[in-house]
């Protein structure tokens, strides 16, 4: 975007505030800001717009340099912090335009405030250089997790929370590992030797059940709980091996003569296709039976449909399906196969009558990540990057015309 004349800009900001009834200056990561003329002032200095706005806790300086966007109650500006890279500011009306992500900025706010603290508390010796709740799109990274990066000289560690209203605080993990491989990439000079992650207690078994299969090589991992009486504590990830799975006997579940075709579903019609031609997925899968939603798994939000099939040598194979991209996928599909596989290292399938006629081999199981080619999630990657050697993932995609004539086009 090129500059906008300074004139232009100082017109642009007076014509807002004239028009304002009750004007804040948003700027993402940060509390909103209540202006009156006592407290915010735009003026030219050495030829730009320098805009500051000022409260009882924080001096707000900033060069305007573009008008991004006017419309009527809001005034979007690009501006150069100085000593940082450049950003965005909004002045809002809260009168004419309640905008109803200022009450959700700001309770995201005030969690961040809270993991800012948490961090200073248990990483005393690190200082705080990156502290974000900023949404940024082109590297898949949310704003409904504030994000940190901790640096002690050359050492380093990402950090990730959840807040305890999260609409999906199983998703952390996901935007933890991308946010770690992503300053990674950005900061080569920085040893960041893995990620920290703070979790509301209630929703903390699911994650560090994650963390335990994935691999310590490629990172380390600390994971802390709190709860809403403010206590927090690590967590020991050795206390969460036991899992939530059950495995019915052979006939609960659903082999291949049972399904139905939703040709309005996409996820079904993908499932009637993969169990009729499994062998178009993998040749040495053999065609029946194949199986659905075994063990059964409680998590039915998960949009994901899970297969399990036998090869010749007696491997099982965790199929997993998704018709839609899905940045979660990698670690959704984990928590069904790990289930999978502790009911394998119990012997549990052959003793409950699964795959009769097969010698079952008490191996990890396969797993295989099966969507669309141009429907696989480009971070999905990058996640899987973090899974331990123990897990054997396999990403297949499917032709564009895969309705039509199902055919693998690539496997990584």
């Amino acid at each position: 975007m090129t500059e906008t004349p300074t004139r232009d800009v100082i017109a642009a900001v007076e014509r807002f505030l004239e028009s304002s009834l009750q004007p804040v200056l948003s700027e993402p990561g940060e509390e909103c800001l209540r202006i009156t003329p006592e407290n915010f002032v735009i003026e030219l200095r050495n030829g730009c717009a320098q805009l500051q706005a000022w409260d009882q806790s924080r001096n707000l300086v900033r060069r305007v340099t573009a008008i991004q966007r006017e419309s009527r109650g809001r005034l979007a500006l690009k501006v150069a912090r100085f000593g940082k890279s450049p950003g965005t500011i909004e002045l809002v009306d809260q009168c004419r335009q309640r905008d109803e992500r200022l009450p959700l900025r700001s309770n995201r706010l005030q969690f961040r405030e809270q993991f800012r603290r948490f961090l200073r508390r248990e990483f005393p010796s690190y200082k705080l250089v990156e502290l974000s709740t900023e949404a940024d799109l082109e590297h898949s990274l949310s704003p409904a997790y504030p994000r940190a990066l901790l640096r002690q000289g050359t050492s380093a560690w990402a950090a990730i929370g959840a807040a305890a209203d999260s609409v999906h605080p199983d998703g952390v993990l996901t935007f933890g590992l991308i946010w770690l491989d992503y300053l990674r990439r950005r900061e080569p000079t920085l040893a960041i030797h893995g990620l920290a992650l703070y979790l509301p207690l209630l929703n903390a078994k699911t994650t560090c059940l994650r963390l335990l299969f994935l691999d310590p090589a490629a990172a380390m991992y600390r994971a802390f709980s709190y709860d809403d009486q403010g206590f927090e504590e690590a967590l020991d990830l050795h206390d969460y091996g036991n899992l939530d799975t059950h495995l019915d006997p052979e006939g609960h579940g659903h082999p291949v003569h049972r399904m139905n075709l939703h040709h309005d579903n996409p996820e079904a019609l993908l499932e009637f296709l993969v169990r009729a031609q499994i062998q178009e997925i993998d040749a040495s899968l053999l065609p029946a039976p194949v199986y659905g939603q075994v063990p059964a798994f409680a998590a039915t939000h998960r949009g994901i449909l899970d297969l399990l099939a036998v090869d010749n040598r007696g491997r099982l194979a965790v199929i997993e399906l998704k018709a839609a991209e899905d940045i979660h996928l990698p670690l959704q599909a984990l928590d069904y196969w790990m289930r999978v596989a502790w009911h394998v290292e119990r012997n549990e399938f052959r003793e409950r009558g699964y795959f009769p006629a097969s010698e079952l081999r008490r191996e990890a199981p396969r797993l295989l990540l099966v969507s669309p080619a141009l429907d696989i999630h480009p971070c999905n990657e990058r996640v899987l990057r973090y899974f331990s050697p123990r897990v054997p993932v396999e990403r297949l995609g499917v032709g564009l015309q895969w309705r039509q004539e199902l055919k693998v086009v690539f496997r990584s």
